[in-house]
């Protein structure tokens, strides 16, 4: 008797896994994956979504929450020029790819002083740019603002042949007068990739209209030399 009902649990479960292997949906393995740092996708309101990020629109309670991360804070403030908040993983893994990840925010510039003047600490750094400490209740807030760019610095090495590759020939290509780096230029996916032979690839990602804060910095230190 127990060896008919084995038997019989048996067959009934080398059907069941028939019929599933039968009516399992059928996977697409030429599908990108949208953690990859070359899938970008150009939404219709002109806004682009890299990571799951929607530029101008995403927050970073929502991007903690997706890489189940908790992200770290700091505010810079150049000797000319306005403050600058940026909150920043130190190990992400995003499709099975290691990085460090750089996020920054639409803040205004009234929002950036109460920031600065709420600061827990502030240091003068070697190059007499401030680090300042921010106050807890300022970071609630950080976390709130849309974020407006991310810069991805992936743990791979990147080279020319990669690159165009996986995001095509760039539409400008300009060698950066202050080192050996060569920025590769994609306006209309609001990209920038870094490449170097001595230091690690970066990333830099924006809306697309906003591009001019990428390429702008770049002309002017060209035209400067």
């Amino acid at each position: 008797m127990t060896r008919h009902i084995f038997l019989s649990v048996l067959i009934i479960s080398a059907i069941a896994l028939a019929a599933g292997m039968l009516y399992s949906p059928k996977i697409d393995h030429d599908r990108p994956v949208l953690g990859f740092p070359w899938v970008i996708q150009n939404l219709p309101d002109g806004s682009t979504q890299v990571f799951q990020i929607t530029l101008g629109k995403s927050n970073l309670a929502q991007v903690e929450k997706q890489f189940n991360e908790f992200a770290k804070f700091t505010m810079f403030v150049p000797e000319q020029g306005d403050p600058v908040v940026e909150a920043y993983f130190n190990e992400l893994v995003i499709a099975g790819l290691k990085a460090k990840m750089v996020i920054g925010f639409d803040l205004q510039k009234d929002q950036l002083k109460a920031m600065y003047d709420n600061g827990v600490r502030i240091s003068t750094m070697g190059s007499g740019e401030r680090k300042v400490t921010m106050h807890p209740d300022d970071i609630a807030i950080v976390k709130q603002t849309n974020i407006i760019s991310i810069t991805y610095m992936p743990a791979i090495n990147l080279d020319d042949e990669l690159i165009e590759k996986r995001f095509g020939q760039p539409e400008q290509k300009l060698n950066d007068p202050e080192s050996d780096a060569v920025h590769w230029l994609y306006p209309s996916k609001g990209l920038d990739v870094v490449l170097s032979q001595n230091s690690k690839e970066v990333l830099q990602y924006v809306h697309p209209k906003n591009f001019d804060k990428i390429l702008a910095p770049l002309l002017e230190k060209k035209s400067a030399k």
